[in-house]
């Protein structure tokens, strides 16, 4: 597996450096979602917290991370608020690697102000154009201290094949078209489109994303190319039926990775 050179992953530690990223997505601010924490996706083996911060509309999400969304704006975790209480949950696991993952309409200083406020490393936003991502954090006064994580349709646009080129820390690549939810298998199409991005200069850990949620679909990930996985779905499927189906599943997709 490949390493990034950057600090959001160097802070995975030497016991796993060479294994597989497991990635999760933690729904910040869901008021149904109160097992989903920062302590316990550490605890559970997960390298990179995917912190949602949600917005009224997330346009590459399917109906359970929409709807956790919805639940976090009618709660008011938004912006700010959401900012300060990931801040909040990583202030109290030290060794903790996050990324900033919403959609933003309008990325300007202090949007990436309060990102970085948030304790986050790293921003995804899927459904800004990679290119744009990383001008914004060259050109921003906090953009230093933040990594771009470019995001990769299925198949990525030349475009996008070029912020990747770029990328530090990793870039993440759609499993399948479509928005995120659960699938029952992992395409074999990844593995051409994964050597592919190497061929064409890619040399960050590439992450698949979209519909992975079980072991079986996380060594099937990694047997076709991948350097990690991203899962979402089933992370917030799993925190809605309570703290032992989440520690239950967290576990199992870090032994899968592992073995």
């Amino acid at each position: 597996m490949l390493v990034g050179s950057d600090p959001l992953i160097a802070r995975t530690g030497p016991a796993r450096r060479g294994k597989p990223l497991l990635i999760c997505y933690l729904p910040v601010g869901d008021p149904k979602t109160p097992s989903a924490s920062v302590a316990r996706y550490v605890d559970c083996g997960v390298d990179i917290i995917e912190a949602g911060i949600a917005v009224p509309g997330p346009a590459l999400d399917g109906k359970v991370i929409t709807d956790s969304m919805h639940r976090s704006v009618a709660a008011g975790v938004v912006g700010r608020r959401a900012a300060d209480t990931l801040a909040d949950q990583l202030s109290m696991r030290s060794a903790a690697s996050a990324v900033w993952m919403s959609y933003a309409k309008q990325l300007d200083d202090a949007y990436l102000e309060m990102v970085s406020a948030s304790g986050a490393r790293g921003v995804l936003l899927p459904g800004t154009a990679p290119t744009v991502l990383a001008a914004a954090l060259a050109a921003a006064p906090y953009g230093g201290s933040l990594s771009a994580i470019p995001f990769l349709d299925h198949p990525p646009t030349e475009r996008q094949i070029d912020a990747a080129r770029g990328a530090r820390a990793y870039a993440m690549l759609a499993a399948t078209a479509g928005v995120t939810g659960v699938r029952d298998h992992v395409g074999q199409d990844n593995a051409a489109i994964l050597a592919g991005l190497r061929d064409e200069g890619v040399t960050a850990p590439i992450v698949l994303g979209f519909g992975i949620g079980t072991p079986a679909q996380a060594r099937r990930a990694t047997e076709l190319g991948a350097d990690g996985i991203v899962v979402g779905t089933a992370c917030v499927l799993a925190a809605l039926d309570g703290p032992g189906t989440l520690t239950a599943v967290l576990n199992g997709l870090r032994i899968a990775l592992d073995r």
